[in-house]
């Protein structure tokens, strides 16, 4: 029994419509950074009236949500593949990967934001922070697994290791992407950055 087209353009159309309206938000976000967008700002931006915006988020707050949830599904291919992995290299792979993505210029005005406004925001704050206590949680379930092994160094506290590994690669990729964005220092920068964690991770 074939389905009634007529539903199915329907959801294809709503789901096309509100992720316009998410990369409008994410484009004004960034742009103007979130305290400073508004829900007409992003309208514009997605070529929609102003009710359409709020009859798909009730407000910024839930577009925020949106733009957090979205970064979680672009980086679960790699924490997929991390899982799987050997674990020296499934971690040092995952370094190189998610440093790519964090050097994104607009991953970099993003991060730039949501570090500014969650000082202010608890609840934008919280959102992100769920998505590190999941990085925090892959990455220590690999360091365990690893130290089992024999692979890595088993006096290393694997939480507090994974936590510290997120802030290098996040500050290392901040950095660089601001300060040396010529190919060359960026490849630098990474070779640097797969030496460091492989000699901390390994002592």
């Amino acid at each position: 029994m074939n389905q009634d087209p007529q539903p199915m353009r329907r959801e294809r159309s709503t789901a096309q419509r509100r992720e316009t309206i998410v990369l409008a938000a994410l484009h004004c976000f960034v742009e103007k950074g979130f305290h400073q967008a508004s829900m007409r700002d992003i309208a514009t931006q997605a070529g929609v009236s102003v009710g359409n915006v709020y009859n798909h988020f009730a407000d910024k707050d839930a577009l925020i949500a949106e733009i957090a949830a979205l970064e979680m599904q672009e980086l679960h291919p790699l924490l997929e593949a991390l899982e799987h992995a050997e674990p020296l290299e499934g971690l040092l792979r995952f370094a190189k990967r998610y440093a790519a993505i964090c050097m994104q210029p607009d991953n970099v005005m993003l991060t730039s934001e949501v570090i500014a406004e969650a000082a202010r925001n608890p609840a934008l704050a919280a959102l992100f922070a769920k998505n590190h206590a999941v990085l925090v949680t892959v990455l220590s379930r690999t360091l365990t697994r690893g130290m089992d092994v024999g692979a890595l160094d088993a006096t290393l506290p694997p939480s507090a290791t994974a936590a510290l590994m997120l802030d290098a690669i996040e500050g290392h990729a901040l950095r660089a992407a601001l300060f040396a964005p010529k190919t060359a220092a960026l490849k630098r920068a990474n070779e640097d950055l797969a030496t460091l964690l492989r000699k901390l991770l390994t002592q």
